[in-house]
This record gives structure tokens, sequence and C-alpha cells, in this order.
């Protein structure tokens, strides 16, 4: 799928600014074997880039400010016989800044330099994570940025009968449906367009937690039924594994250095489940803080530079939020507090079967030391510094519990 995704061209651009640069770009980068091609299918079809031709032009790639070849290969070629092979750097981040974030993903497997342009102008990936919501029946969904309100996205379901599918779920990149007894669960890339249909069963076991990319080898697809068996389901398999004994009830999941962890914050029951081989341990991990005294809306579990750490979202008195975090203390079997995440940024969602993700701020551009918390209908961002909220919605219309918007970090894994 990879293959087909570097075979796009860079015709769906988001403004006409951007059709008229990509149309001087392949005007001028003609490829002498396949002269007939769009400038993406050149670079990624030509055996010119793949070292099989002795007369193979250089790839392109970024040095210094341009994208050129190599400075004595041009003076040996004939200037008028030569293909132009020189991209300035401004017309690269030209492309990417107004590229449909789809595209710009796409555009990033070509070669590893334009996956080094890529990361550097393309604003998807310096503005993740981001919201994206899906309307049922609907062939389309749409990014929501966050680090800047006012950019927003349409990206189109290829392929994929929409009409089977209510997304309540991301993972990895990765939209799941919810599932029903003549309707199983569907895996969705809305960037690669790659779907997958995971198999049928007769109690539907919901989505859960997934350790990876489906595309990986060693993904692991979590689920849960009605009566609270626990199943699991790998890139291969034909049918659902179960596991005959009954998972105990738990708050808050996540996959963690390939086992999954399940905390239940009435009985601090930490539950660790590996599935191949099936193991499972039990450990006591006490909640840190005081039910009399705190109203708790929700926790999450989330993956931070190596450690696991807790967000625990609170309810005062007059009606604001606060928030408290500790990190898991494996040892000690004890969660330590956390005055303050540095850099770090989390996102987390009100609902608990939503993954929370941490990103560098720096990185990704919006602010340090804070929580940003999906509530459905509006976004809050918890600063950790001075304890305020700020608040904001986007117009998507009403959304419900189910269909609401969902962080997600576009991937083509």
């Amino acid at each position: 799928m990879e293959e087909a995704a570097m075979n796009k061209t860079l015709s769906n651009t988001t403004t006409e600014n951007t059709s008229t640069v990509v149309d001087e770009v392949m005007a001028e980068t003609i490829c002498k074997h396949h002269p007939d091609l769009p400038l993406l299918d050149q670079m990624a079809n030509c055996e010119c880039q793949q070292g099989s031709n002795p007369n193979a032009l250089p790839a392109l790639g970024l040095h210094g400010s341009s994208i050129a070849i190599d400075k004595n290969q041009k003076r040996g070629t004939n200037v008028e016989t030569r293909p132009t092979r020189y991209i300035p750097t401004d017309i690269v981040e030209s492309l990417l800044t107004r590229m449909n974030p789809k595209d710009a993903v796409r555009l990033s497997v070509v070669c590893k330099d334009w996956r080094a342009a890529t990361r550097l102008f393309d604003p998807t990936t310096r503005r993740t994570p981001w919201l994206i919501i899906t309307k049922p029946m609907k062939t389309t969904c749409r990014l929501q940025s966050i680090v800047d309100k006012e950019v927003s996205f349409e990206i189109e379901f290829h392929g994929f009968p929409t009409e089977r599918a209510y997304f309540s779920y991301c993972s990895h990149g990765w939209l799941s449906s919810i599932p029903r007894i003549l309707n199983p669960m569907h895996l969705v890339n809305p960037f690669s367009g790659e779907w997958l249909q995971l198999p049928a069963h007769d109690l539907a076991p919901s989505f859960l937690c997934m350790s990876s990319a489906p595309t990986t080898r060693d993904c692991a697809v979590l689920a849960r039924d009605c009566y609270n068996f626990l199943y699991v389901w790998r890139p291969g398999d034909e049918s659902w594994t179960k596991f005959e004994v009954p998972f105990q009830h738990f708050s808050t999941i996540i996959s963690f250095e390939g086992q999954f962890y399940a905390w239940n914050y009435h009985s601090g029951l930490l539950t660790v489940l590996q599935v191949l081989p099936f193991r499972l341990r039990e450990l006591s991990v006490p909640c840190p803080i005081s039910f009399t005294s705190h109203y708790i809306l929700f926790m999450r579990l989330v993956e931070c530079c190596g450690n696991i750490l807790l967000v625990i979202v609170t309810k005062l008195s007059h009606g604001s939020l606060s928030i408290y975090l500790y990190r898991l203390d494996m040892e000690n079997k004890a969660w330590i507090k956390m005055e303050s995440l540095g850099d770090r940024a989390l996102f987390v969602d009100y609902r608990f079967f939503n993954p929370a993700i941490s990103v560098s701020a720096s990185e990704v551009g919006c602010h340090a030391n804070c929580v940003y918390i999906n509530g459905v209908q509006d976004v809050m961002v918890y600063d950790m510094d001075n304890h305020m909220i700020e608040s904001f919605s986007f117009r998507h219309g009403q959304c419900s519990y189910i269909d609401g918007p969902i962080w997600i970090t576009p991937s083509l894994n």
C-alpha cells in the first residue's frame, strides 16, 4: 500500500496556489525515462531512482539550502539535454505548507530526503495530534488543528464502505469502528487509505487497545465482550483468540513495551497482560488520592518518555477542574506525584476507550506542561504551571459520546 501511496500525484493540494507551484515544478523536473509520468510517479517508480541504470541521475536530496545533484555531475552533463533536478527548498516548503495532510504524509515516503523535508515543513507532522471528526454514512472526515484553530482539512475515505462503520476509537493513526453482530470491526487508516476487516464474532467484542499499527508483525488488538472476556487478534489470524478467564474491571488501559496495563482506581488493582505467551500478573497499586475529598471525573494511563504516567482529572466544589499527575513506580508498587511535565504535553480523551498521547511541545508547537482534554463538545487546556484552564470549541456540529472528535496522530504505517 505504501507503493500505491507513492504513486499519488501532488494535485490534491488545498489551494490553487499550490497547484500552480506543482505545475511549475513538474514542467521543469522531467525524467528522461518517463517524461509522460507525473513528478511523484517518476520519483517513486523510475528505475533511474533505484540505481539499476548505470547512467542514472542521483536521487533528490536536501543539501544546505536546496535539493540538488552533485556539483561534479552537473559539470559533466550537457546543460541542454540534462533534466532539471534542482528544486529550491522554498518551493518544497511552499508545497508542504499548503498540502492536504493526507498527501503530505504520502510525500514523506518517496525518499529519505523528502521525508526529512516533510518533517521540517509539513504542517501535519509539526502540529500533531489533530482532532479527527467523522460522521456516520459520510465518505469524508475532517482534521482540525489544535495549534492553529483556523486550520482544518477534509480527507476522503477512498474505497472504504463508510455505511458499515461508526468510528469511536483511534490508535497509532488507525480508526476502529464499533462492531455489531452482522458487521465486524474495521480498522481504517485515513491517510494511507488502507483498511482491514477483522474476523466476525457472535458476541461482537469491542475494541479496547492496540499495541502497534495492524500492518506490523507484532501488533495485537485487544477486545472485550459483554461478559468481560478478553479476545486478541494478530495480523494473519482468521478468528479471535479468547482468554478463558474473565478479566477484572478496570478504569483505564494502555499498551506499554509489548504488554497491556489495566488499572482499577477503586480497588487499586493493576493487571499486566502479556499476549504471547499468555501471562497475567495482578499487582496492588492503590489510588494516590482520596475518594472522599475528591470528585474524580476520569483518569488515564499514558506512556511518556519510557514511563507510565497516571492523569487524574477531578472536579472541585465550585465546578472547575483540577489535574493530578503521577508516575508508576513498579518496584515499590506506588504512584509518585509529579509537579511538572517539563517540555511534554498530554492529550487525553474524556472517553476511556481512546488512548492518551504524549508529545514534545517544542517539536509539535503546542503549549508545554499542559494537558489537553477532548471533552467531545469542546477542548480544554489545563496549564500545570498556574492551574488555569482555557476552553474552546470547533464548529463541527453536535456530536454524541460515540461519534465525537478523536485525537489522531497521522501515520502511513
